[in-house]
């Protein structure tokens, strides 16, 4: 038995455009969730916590990213656990805005970023979805390494792709942290794709996701949940802004991996997956 490794997600339900609601609702969920537990390692929101843009004509509202980063910062500090801070809306000098994930360390000290890197951009029962209108793709994976292990970082749509989680594994992630905007008509995917990365890849996964009906035309499914190496679910969310939690044993990845061979078994000599 290793270290028990507290963990855990708010699942809040944003509204468009009434960022003071949003903030002060996701923030009270956190609140609550590390006031209640004696400790808590990380802490993650979901993507879009505190805006859901709906459309490609919705103006992107990154002006509060600042203050985001101060209440992000000092819980960090406060509450002496690292947070995910879900996305926010990322302009840069060129222009480009990026969906991003800022990573605080116990100090409210900003040590990681991660730019979403698969762009939801398909055709749906209305017409089409095309999150590259407003968002440009990143292109770096991120891992940090902390006091109880290395932890990664994907959002929403890239946990569709396994070469990702299986990248991150094979970079030697323990914890991987999926914020996520999922909509409720695939919620069974949702559960499914999160089950899958840890099964396959020998690690937690925690899909942290947003709930309920958050614009016009966007229903989100919540169902956040944390799901163990073997892929078995240690914490699910009920349907309604919440919040996750689990004390998970920061041995059993390596644990799971050695008993199924499943990484010195591999040949990737066959592999051709480009």
């Amino acid at each position: 038995m290793g270290r028990k490794v507290s963990i855990v997600g708010i699942q809040n339900s944003p509204t468009k455009y009434d960022l003071e609601k949003n903030l002060k609702d996701a923030f009270g969920l956190l609140d609550e969730a590390l006031g209640l537990y004696k400790y808590v390692d990380i802490a993650v929101f979901p993507e879009y916590f505190s805006f859901v843009p709906e459309s490609k004509d919705t103006p992107i509202i990154e002006e509060y990213n600042e203050e985001i980063k101060k209440m992000l910062a000092m819980r960090a500090r406060a509450y002496d656990t690292y947070i995910i801070g879900g996305t926010v809306a990322n302009k840069q000098e060129d222009g480009n805005i990026y969906n991003t994930s800022l990573v605080f360390d116990r100090n409210g000290d900003i040590i990681g970023s991660y730019d979403k890197i698969h762009l939801f951009d398909v055709l749906d029962a209305k017409g089409e979805e095309q999150e590259s209108y407003q968002i440009t793709r990143g292109d770096n994976l991120l891992t940090f390494d902390t006091d109880f292990g290395r932890v990664g970082v994907m959002v929403c749509y890239d946990v569709r792709f396994p070469e990702m989680a299986r990248t991150y594994a094979l970079k030697g992630v323990e914890y991987l942290m999926v914020p996520a905007a999922f909509f409720s008509p695939r919620f069974d995917h949702w559960q499914d794709l999160i089950k899958a990365a840890a099964l396959q890849n020998g690690m937690y996964v925690m899909g942290v996701n947003i709930f309920g009906k958050v614009c016009d035309t966007l229903n989100m499914c919540g169902r956040s949940l944390i799901a163990d190496p073997w892929g078995i679910p240690v914490a699910t969310a009920p349907d309604k802004p919440s919040f996750i939690q689990a004390y998970v044993d920061s041995d059993y990845p390596s644990q799971i991996r050695d008993a199924l061979g499943t990484f010195h078994n591999r040949v990737p000599s066959v592999y051709d997956i480009k």
